[in-house]
């Protein structure tokens, strides 16, 4: 789902259903199932999951299943939109699509949902749709035309192609030799790469352009990435704000000193004094936040930067180095509703460096929780916010 605020837009049709969907995502939608929660008249978010080309009756009950694990989660919520989306011609889509999408729907139903619209795209409203004669692509086209500009959906950050220039570049600094171009006497001992503030670096360097970070501020996020800390520090300040960042930096310099005195591992003591003592007020809220189970809000204007500037950075970078790089991306990934694109970077971060502390962890979290905030939307009707005071007071 988006972390983004969407106004109110009425929808007239089907066709215009299917055109903005990919609004409510905040993402483009390919071969997904897209489902739209509505309280009331009103709908903020919408879900997608991926979908396979061509289901049985039991992948279209696991998938129902997993939408309703979702729905479940969302207090007022009475009825939905859902639409099929895939890359296939609509001659295949629909008739491997017709019979499971009929299950899903039964089931949503049956749960107590009741189904406000529902289509194939390519396209066919499911309820009223003839599968010999699929209705003209252009009502869709049109209605497209009516979303507002700085409403349509995202692309999904993919990763840039790489300037073998700026990678050389990028290795030099690695290996404490002057790059070319960098102003440096190649008779002068190397600089430190890692910043001494990681938490200004990172903000100025998400105040700039972050597709065209130059080589040294590359190699330098590289070498400042070198540790779960480091790695949890980059993806709060990204998702939240400079001070979160540096919230989380002083907690892991904190324990990291605790260790150093007492002659152990930060995780063995950290084990220890929670055993001991429990978990801290800040760890927790740290923790809560990490695995998006908090309704606060990140920011998705900084969740794309930083997902542009890791994807940059991951491209520049040799390949022994970007495991921790990778876990950030699949973080930042994740903490924007993009569950299969984070899978797939954590996954290649676990392939890459299996020794990676930080990657098991988090493929755990992605699978087993979703963040909390891509739930988050304010109540859309009065009925629904007499509730919700109700509830409160």
């Amino acid at each position: 789902m988006s972390t983004r605020t969407v106004p109110v837009v009425k929808l007239s049709s089907t066709a215009a259903l299917l055109a903005f969907l990919p609004t409510l995502t905040g993402v483009s939608v390919r071969n997904s199932l897209v489902v739209a929660p509505f309280v009331g008249k009103q709908a903020s978010r919408a879900m997608r999951i991926d979908t396979e080309p061509s289901p049985s009756p039991a992948a279209a009950r696991t998938l129902a299943s997993s939408v309703l694990a979702t729905l479940s989660k969302l207090k007022d919520c009475d009825s939905v939109s859902v639409v099929i989306y895939r890359d296939e011609p609509f001659r295949d889509v629909a008739p491997r699509w017709h019979g499971a999408f009929g299950v899903l729907l039964e089931r949503l139903h049956q749960s107590g949902y009741h189904i406000k619209d529902a289509a194939i795209d390519g396209w066919m409203p499911y309820f009223e749709g003839d599968l010999a004669a699929p209705r003209p692509i252009s009502e869709i086209e049109a209605a497209k035309e009516q979303i507002p500009a700085d409403l349509r959906a995202d692309e999904e950050v993919r990763s840039p192609e790489t300037d073998p220039v700026v990678a050389r570049q990028v290795l030099d600094l690695l290996q404490g030799r002057p790059a070319a171009g960098g102003g440096r006497d190649s008779s002068s001992p190397p600089q430190p790469l890692a910043p001494h503030d990681p938490v200004e670096f990172l903000e100025t360097t998400l105040q700039g352009d972050p597709s065209k970070a130059s080589a040294l501020t590359v190699a330098r996020l590289i070498a400042q990435l070198d540790s779960e800390g480091a790695v949890d520090r980059t993806v709060l300040q990204i998702a939240f704000d400079r001070a979160m960042g540096a919230r989380s930096w002083s907690a892991t310099l904190a324990l990291r000193a605790a260790a150093a005195a007492s002659g152990r591992e930060p995780n063995d003591l950290l084990m220890d004094q929670v055993e001991r003592d429990g978990v801290s007020r800040q760890n927790e809220q740290l923790s809560n936040l990490l695995s998006g189970q908090t309704h606060r809000m990140p920011s998705a204007a900084r969740l794309r930067a930083g997902s542009v500037v890791l994807a940059h950075a991951i491209a520049h970078c040799p390949l022994p180095e970007r495991s921790w790089l990778l876990c950030a991306l699949a973080w930042t990934q994740w903490a924007r509703g993009l569950s299969s694109a984070a899978d797939a970077t954590i996954v290649t971060a676990r392939r890459l460096a299996p020794n990676n502390s930080l990657a098991p962890v988090y493929h755990t979290l992605f699978f087993h929780l979703s963040p909390e905030w891509v739930f988050t939307s304010a109540l859309p009707n009065r009925a629904a916010r007499r509730r919700a005071g109700k509830r409160s007071r």
